[in-house]
């Protein structure tokens, strides 16, 4: 081979290998459970109304869709794991030695954090004709503490429906619009209401400027916390 062959030829191959995708280096992130549950969080924070698929979770690890079954039985039991995930300080255990009302204020605020930080987790609550378990387990300490506040019977049942339901009600509007961004939409339609509305609204309003998220969940928390006081006497 002559040697202006020999430059031509390497020219060619330095050429080939600009134009050919990255090599990798080193080996890939290996694959673990822990990684497949964040990458459904990164999914469903990313795209929440979108639904959870084996397929969607194997492209977003880079693996293929049996290599999740290596982890997890079936896409219910990785969305439990994930589940069990985000609320594993609301399924903590409640501290014996802390009065209930303390038990309840602290769950009801802890489910408000988790559900906020990633609000799409509802949609992988309830699906398929079934319920989380990941989900039951950590409602079921709101039952624990309602019965250390001495309710029982239909008083317990009751009461714990009344709570679970409002609170993750509360939650789920106030992810889709923040009681400060309800408040400042309530403000640009006050001109538009009828003079009666109007004055109803003028005798509130400079107090429901002090209102936010923050201050109106604690709120609901104290009347919460009041009426298991009122049920159990």
């Amino acid at each position: 081979m002559s040697a202006v062959a020999r430059k031509r030829r390497t020219r060619l191959r330095r050429a080939d290998v600009e134009a050919s995708p990255a090599r990798r280096r080193g080996r890939p992130p290996r694959l673990s459970r822990e990684r497949i549950v964040d990458s459904v969080l990164s999914l469903i924070d990313r795209e929440p109304a979108e639904a959870v698929t084996i397929a969607r979770v194997a492209a977003e690890v880079g693996a293929s869709p049996g290599a999740l079954y290596r982890h997890f039985e079936n896409l219910d039991d990785l969305l439990d794991s994930v589940v069990a995930s985000v609320l594993a300080d609301v399924a903590a255990d409640p501290k014996i030695d802390t009065p209930w009302e303390r038990q309840l204020e602290e769950w009801m605020h802890t489910l408000r954090a988790q559900l906020l930080r990633v609000p799409a987790l509802l949609s992988l609550i309830g699906r398929t004709g079934r319920t989380s378990p990941a989900w039951l387990n950590a409602s079921s300490v709101l039952l624990e503490i309602l019965e250390r506040a001495g309710l029982a019977g239909d008083s317990l049942a009751i009461t714990y429906l009344w709570i679970l339901e409002t609170t993750t009600g509360l939650i789920l509007q106030e992810a889709a619009l923040p009681v400060s961004d309800q408040l400042a939409n309530a403000r640009a339609s006050k001109e538009e209401l009828h003079d009666t509305a109007a004055a109803r609204f003028n005798a509130v309003s400079s107090a429901l400027e002090t209102i936010d998220g923050d201050r109106f969940f604690s709120f609901v928390v104290q009347q919460a916390i009041s009426a298991v006081s009122r049920r159990k006497g």
